[in-house]
């Protein structure tokens, strides 16, 4: 009698737990920038809190299957790679390809100079958040909590899915403000391709030069192998006229000239 009031209690213990475990998977939402397979290249620019002028590019290629990778190059210091894959993530180096590997309280540092962090490249890349507490009779939607996040906690927006301004809050004594504009679309991806953002004694601006498919990168010409020249004239096959000039990748995010040129 009491063995198997024993092997009921178990039971019902493991089922609680698996009904608590999910429940929990399904108050994680993902809230990703793009889920996509794109190529972003953003510019910065930056009056820090030391009222210097610092700036940043960064090329963001993120894979949808696989790891990400920032190509960055802060204009005060050595440029970098940056990878990660959500669970682990290192630095990589060009001069002599030196690797450092990062925990997550590494991710608190500043890249460069600048006012941005480790940790906002983590988020673009696993940037999860927690969805808005359902036990409440009037749940607010757009406060979120990060869920993979080692130095901003919660991001509040003034609407979804498109939002104008934005707040982060975390381990900073100071809050993170964003305004957005300018959002654009893309093969069904969305993005603000201009941001100003602002904290205690720093401010700047963000922008997206340009937006694409990681195919197209595949497919530029300079990752094609070169043919050998051929010094004969070969004759033209009828209906096949080959086409002249260089093939470009197409930028479809392009901001204007002059802002670019500041």
């Amino acid at each position: 009698m009491i063995q198997g009031m024993k092997i009921t209690v178990i039971a019902l213990c493991v089922s609680t737990a698996t009904l608590m475990a999910s429940s929990n998977q399904q108050k994680v939402c993902p809230r990703l920038l793009t889920n996509a397979s794109m190529i972003i290249n953003i510019e910065g620019k930056f009056v820090n809190e030391e009222r210097n002028r610092t700036r940043a590019s960064i090329e963001w290629r993120h894979h949808s299957d696989a790891l990400d990778t920032f190509f960055v190059k802060p204009n005060d210091s050595r440029p970098f790679t940056y990878i990660t894959a959500g669970k682990y993530r290192y630095i990589e180096f060009e001069e002599g390809k030196i690797k450092r590997q990062l925990g997550l309280h590494h991710l608190r540092e500043n890249i460069g100079l600048t006012p941005l962090k480790l940790d906002d490249l983590e988020l673009l890349a696993n940037g999860y958040f927690k969805c808005p507490d359902t036990t409440k009779l009037e749940p607010n939607k757009n406060i979120l909590a990060t869920a993979a996040s080692n130095t901003w906690w919660s991001l509040v927006v003034d609407s979804l899915p498109n939002p104008e301004k934005a707040v982060m809050r975390g381990a900073p004594k100071s809050p993170r403000y964003f305004s957005l504009a300018n959002w654009k679309s893309y093969a069904g991806e969305t993005f603000p391709t201009l941001a100003s953002v602002s904290g205690e004694n720093y401010s700047g601006s963000l922008w997206i030069s340009s937006a694409y498919p990681s195919q197209a990168l595949e497919l530029a010409p300079e990752n094609k192998p070169v043919k050998p020249k051929i010094l004969l004239p070969v004759p033209k096959l009828f209906g096949k006229i080959a086409v002249e000039g260089e093939r470009k990748i197409p930028l479809i995010l392009k901001l204007n000239q002059k802002l670019l040129s500041e």
